[in-house]
């Protein structure tokens, strides 16, 4: 955990800049810092996950601004709101995902920033074309519409970008003002998001994001939802393929060495031990200095893919003899989508995972999963597990029906109903990508919203003196 010197410094850095955001006296300014601000603390993992305090003092101070909209007919019981939709991503898939479900079909979709045309069709329902908000030059009116917009359901399910505080204050408003409820799918369960102050709901989605919400102070909100994923109907019979490559995929970052951890001495460990090609899906070598030094000493042993087209994607990992997670990050939903495609699964419980209960098949350690991968692919065996239980088990969590109703059972759910449904197989280290952050060399400047001067001042001052502590440590 963060030393008490370390702590007392962000707090007053917070505090900081929670005052900088209010100084701006008129909505647009002051909606423009937070939003800052809000992707600063996302894209930099200082330890700050939430500022409730922030969002209750912007709805107070601006909500004088905004009228309740005329009573009208619900449009649908619920609304899924993206702040931007993507042909291919976490977001939007979930969202493409849920509202084909039985237990939500009576749902809409509002995408508040940005819908590719491309994207229109998937994120509509029968009767609920996709509402792509204009763009608006005057935030007040941008909230307005949302507000108008968001009066017309019962329940929103923010699936929002952690820095569209906009979005944020609209959904207050319509629970203030209309009584609409808010649920919050949290999806950046493991960095700083707004809404955690305003919604009555908070859909986790593993066990770090369960654990990370006593820190936030919003536990007693927090109902696990799970990731829903498109599973093929039975397990596949896949034939053993023991000459085959060693695959992993996983965006570029999620291999980068912290704490620990390296994938890249992992890998150069892993090839020297097996003998086998590696094929690494994500990773690019003209911007990725961390893979430079070991693609030279694997040289044509390890094949590298800074993407794939999925037919191709789907190819690579029916050849592969095994598939290993990215870490220190994990790489996420391909980790269970290939154990139930009957790959044989590996990774390391690094204390920042739990979103799956394929867990259950990753390793302790680095050196143990080393241990156990070139143990399976010498003997085409694993030691004694649950491997049936395990698989049906990714079912119950992830089946996208079954994600459905625990988030349409939300508020009549008892607590039992409301933990993960499996058992963890190691603690959770709620601090894990905070150590990352606090010995990286370079913080994570904002590219989507306009800087402030003076937030970025106040960050500076506080990342000479954090890392001055790490120095003294």
């Amino acid at each position: 955990m963060p030393t008490a010197e370390r702590q007392l410094k962000l707090a007053s850095f917070i505090q900081a800049c929670i005052a900088r955001v209010l100084a701006a006296g008129e909505l647009d300014s002051c909606m423009r810092r937070a939003r800052a601000l809000g992707e600063l603390l996302w894209k930099n993992n200082l330890g700050q996950y939430a500022l409730v305090e922030l969002e209750q003092a912007l709805l107070q101070r601006y909500q004088h601004l905004f009228t309740a909209p005329a009573q009208t007919d619900i449009k649908a019981s619920y609304l899924h709101v993206l702040s931007q939709a993507y042909t291919a991503s976490g977001h939007t898939r979930v969202v493409e995902h849920l509202i084909a479900s039985q237990a939500l079909q009576n749902s809409a979709v509002l995408v508040t920033e940005k819908a590719p045309p491309a994207t229109w069709e998937k994120l509509s329902t029968p009767g609920h074309p996709c509402i792509c908000l204009p763009r608006y030059s005057d935030r007040q009116e941008k909230i307005q519409a949302l507000l108008n917009h968001f009066a017309q359901y019962k329940i929103l399910v923010l699936h929002i970008h952690p820095y569209d505080i906009d979005a944020v204050v609209a959904a207050g408003l319509a629970r203030q003002l209309c009584g609409t409820r808010i649920y919050m799918y949290n999806h950046a369960d493991h960095v700083f998001s707004y809404g955690h102050g305003m919604a009555d709901v908070v859909l986790e989605l593993s066990y770090f994001g369960w654990e990370l919400s006593k820190l936030r102070g919003t536990h007693e909100k927090c109902v696990f939802a799970g990731i829903p994923l498109k599973l093929p109907d039975a397990t596949a019979d896949r034939q053993e393929n023991a000459t085959g490559h060693i695959a992993s995929a996983g965006s570029a970052y999620k291999y980068k060495p912290g704490g620990d951890y390296s994938f890249p001495d992992f890998a150069v460990q892993l090839q020297a031990r097996t003998g086998r090609k590696l094929m690494l899906i994500g990773p690019n070598l003209k911007t990725n200095w961390w893979w430079w030094k070991p693609a030279r000493q694997m040289g044509k042993q390890a094949i590298f893919h800074k993407r794939m087209a999925y037919q191709d994607y789907l190819a690579c990992m029916r050849d592969a003899s095994v598939y290993v997670d990215s870490f220190p990050l994990t790489g996420g939903t391909a980790f269970p989508e290939m154990a139930v495609k009957g790959l044989p699964c590996f990774g390391i419980l690094t204390g920042a995972h739990g979103y799956s209960p394929a867990d259950q098949l990753k390793s302790a350690s680095q050196q143990a999963l080393l241990d156990d991968m070139g143990y399976y692919l010498q003997q085409q065996q694993r030691p004694a597990m649950d491997q049936t239980g395990i698989l049906q088990g990714i079912r119950q969590v992830h089946g996208i029906e079954q994600v459905a109703q625990r988030i349409s059972r939300a508020e009549t759910a008892n607590a039992q109903e409301k933990q993960p449904p499996w058992s963890n197989p190691a603690p959770i280290n709620c601090d894990f990508y905070e150590k990352i952050w606090y010995t990286r060399k370079l913080f994570t400047p904002p590219i989507h919203n306009f800087p402030d001067w003076k937030l970025g001042v106040l960050f500076l001052k506080y990342w000479i003196q954090s890392r001055q502590l790490a120095r003294q440590a």
